[in-house]
């Protein structure tokens, strides 16, 4: 730990680094521990990372993760031996020697994965609620802080707490964090992890953050955890592999998502050959593997249209009719009035702007979609096309009263700018 540092770091690589580690020694330390010491694990990993701070303030270790983990190993070891006679450890921790050897094992290199997968699991069983998952996940696997997490969602930090809570109780029943190949509800907890990885995802590529609405590392993340699934026999599963592509076609874009001015940059309005060609066929890749099932999931639906949309030379050299095709078997599967609304344009490209257009003024009674920018901004969008401007201009300032960030409110309102005066 006394490592010769580095030049001093920047806060945002620092910060990184911190997150990462947190999400690392949380998941290890309370496989260690075990459940009913989540919190125990979570001030052991505080400790680390405040005394990582004073001593970085003039520049990073060598190796800044080995300090981490070494500083964790330290301080768990201190704390589990002040309080074994008050707390119910596990008997792996009796002894002296079995206390160091076991939390070392633990921390591990080579241990992250399988404690990594096993508080994943863990955290989102079916009893708790899917937003209860997320915020679990979001917690302990991504390090986020509950006021980062109750930002992303835009609810209060209390809120956050309260699903915390929740969490630390479920775990706290627990004897000790599950194998998962010895699950015996594993597909149903399966399908739980994947709709949390999923909603981490949106949230990364256009979440609610009302300041940060586009943060790629949530993306990030959400890729990591997915295919972390991947490397294990008992959950690397078609549908996972179907998922792993969505977010690989997702991510690929994001270099284009936003301009220089964080406004929001429409489909057609993006530079293709910024798109990351290496990311698209990391996503092929997936989605061949994804088809040896016989079951067509709503992953392997997204990541189809995703794929057509990453593979397309341009907007009108898309396949639309797949994407068509693709959005029926969604709302057959998966009824949604997000679904339709992205039908409903789809078709406006394969069948012309009033088909489309016809399609979504029908949609114009569901609740959730009449509190949704982007559907307003999607019949404005329409109208525009359709020679009819006043009434996009319309649409398009409901759209940015119903704004959740500024980069979409400029991106409405460059809209409006760019109509003619009809």
């Amino acid at each position: 730990m006394n490592d010769e540092p580095e030049a001093l770091p920047s806060a945002e690589l620092v910060e990184d680094l911190f997150r990462r580690e947190y999400a690392h020694l949380v998941s290890a330390l309370v496989r260690v521990l075990g459940p009913s010491n989540v919190p125990l694990a979570e001030d052991v990993v505080h400790d680390a990372l405040v005394s990582a701070m004073q001593a970085w303030r003039f520049g990073l270790p060598r190796d800044p993760k080995a300090w981490i983990i070494r500083a964790a190993h330290n301080r768990a070891i201190d704390i589990v031996r002040r309080e074994q006679r008050h707390r119910s450890f596990l008997p792996e921790l009796a002894t002296t020697t079995a206390l160091t050897d076991t939390i070392e094992a633990a921390l591990a290199p080579e241990a992250e994965a399988a404690g990594q997968m096993a508080m994943m699991f863990a955290v989102c069983d079916p009893g708790l609620s899917r937003e209860t998952h997320v915020t679990l996940v979001l917690r302990w696997l991504c390090g986020l802080s509950p006021k980062e997490i109750g930002q992303a969602f835009l609810v209060d930090t209390q809120t956050i707490d309260r699903r915390l809570h929740r969490g630390r109780g479920h775990l706290h029943a627990l004897g000790r964090l599950p194998d998962v190949d010895d699950l015996p509800d594993l597909d149903v907890r399966r399908g739980s992890v994947l709709r949390s990885l999923y909603l981490l995802f949106n949230e990364g590529y256009h979440g609610s953050n009302p300041q940060d609405p586009v943060r790629p590392f949530l993306c990030d993340d959400a890729l990591r955890l997915t295919e972390l699934m991947l490397d294990a026999r008992a959950t690397a599963h078609p549908d996972v592999h179907a998922l792993a592509a969505l977010f690989c076609f997702g991510a690929a874009r994001l270099p284009t998502r936003m301009d220089a001015q964080g406004v929001f940059v429409p489909l057609e309005d993006q530079d293709r050959r910024r798109w990351d060609r290496a990311g698209i066929e990391r996503g092929l890749i997936h989605l061949g593997h994804a088809a040896t099932g016989d079951r067509m999931s709503r992953w392997h639906l997204e990541a189809g249209i995703a794929c057509e949309h990453a593979i397309a030379p341009s907007l009108q050299e898309t396949d639309w009719d797949r994407i068509v095709g693709f959005y029926q078997l969604l709302a057959e599967q998966s009824p949604n009035p997000v679904v339709a609304l992205n039908r409903a344009l789809a078709l406006a490209e394969r069948d012309g702007v009033a088909e489309g257009r016809r399609e979504l003024i029908a949609l114009a009674h569901e609740p959730k979609l009449s509190r949704y920018p982007f559907y307003w901004a999607a019949r404005a969008d329409l109208e525009r096309r359709g020679g009819r401007h006043e009434r996009a201009r319309e649409h398009y300032r409901h759209a940015i009263s119903l704004a959740r960030s500024t980069a979409e409110r400029a991106a409405f309102e460059r809209r409006i700018e760019g109509l003619k005066i009809s």
